[in-house]
């Protein structure tokens, strides 16, 4: 039995939530929803499922077990919490959101309708992540009180100029600390 899920959000990170559940087995898109109906009717003709106009309306559907949330970054608690009152799992683009109340709120909601909550952190399978996790794991470090990461990552103006809420510190969390540095934690 697949499970169905429903993407909120449409925008550039939303297609790798998509591929990814189309090459999941057990795993089915049933829809998505977004601010703009424009692009969420074209982005279920690329890539499935039905265009819902409200998030209500996606999580009302009984075919939705789960969401992705694909938002920009401050915007994950309101869909998050509203889909785990709704109970349906949950996973969430990283970051979880942008500041610790707005986490803990997610988390609490979950846990309240005793939903699954995930968080996407894709670099967590990188072949570095893996062999430090080995080493961490195995205690070639011994007890660890500190961590130290170096990212050497450059963002053209480019790209924060590709969404109003790139760098902004409601939506992003302040910017690469936020969005890229992540990944290292």
């Amino acid at each position: 039995m697949a499970l169905g899920f429903g993407i909120v959000g449409t925008g550039m990170i939303s297609r790798f939530h998509a591929l990814a559940l189309a090459d999941t087995r057990g795993a089915n898109l049933v829809g998505c929803t977004s601010r703009s109906a424009d692009k969420s009717e074209a982005f279920a003709k690329e890539y499935g499922g039905t265009a819902y106009g409200t998030l209500k309306e996606l999580l009302a559907d009984p075919a939705v077990d789960a969401i992705t949330v694909a938002t920009p970054s401050g915007a994950h608690m309101e869909p998050a919490v509203a889909a785990a009152e709704a109970g349906k799992h949950v996973i969430v683009e990283k970051p979880l959101e942008v500041t610790l109340s707005r986490c803990d709120r997610i988390i609490d909601a979950c846990a309240r309708a005793g939903v699954q909550l995930a968080t996407i952190f894709p670099s967590r399978f990188h072949a570095a992540s893996q062999t430090l996790k080995k080493a961490v794991d195995a205690g070639r470090f011994g007890v660890l009180t500190m961590g130290d990461a170096y990212v050497k990552w450059y963002r053209t103006q480019q790209y924060y100029d590709s969404g109003a809420w790139r760098g902004t510190w409601k939506l992003d969390g302040g910017g690469a600390l936020m969005n890229q540095a992540i990944h290292s934690v």
